[in-house]
């Protein structure tokens, strides 16, 4: 038996809070020429993957706004500290 193509897939759930979560899903299919070695063509890929994993998140997760936004006399920690 010859292995012609090879399908390599990842998923993962992300607890977003307030009982939300988002899910994202990505896969890749490979076809192998003869003598292509299957291990090898696995690897090659895991970069793309993980690549378009986080491109799909970065797409679909729109962050939400601070439930208790800063009053307009909120000032942001100084870099150094003032004495």
């Amino acid at each position: 038996m010859t292995i012609t193509e090879i399908r390599v897939g990842a998923s993962r759930t992300i607890n977003l809070g307030n009982f939300e979560s988002l899910r994202i899903e990505a896969s890749v299919a490979i076809a192998l020429a003869e003598g292509d070695d299957p291990a090898k063509a696995k690897a090659a890929v895991q970069p793309e993957l993980r690549q378009l994993l986080e491109e799909t998140y970065r797409a679909q997760h729109k962050p939400k706004a601070p439930a208790n936004p800063p009053e307009s006399g909120f000032k942001a920690p100084a870099a150094e500290p003032e004495y």
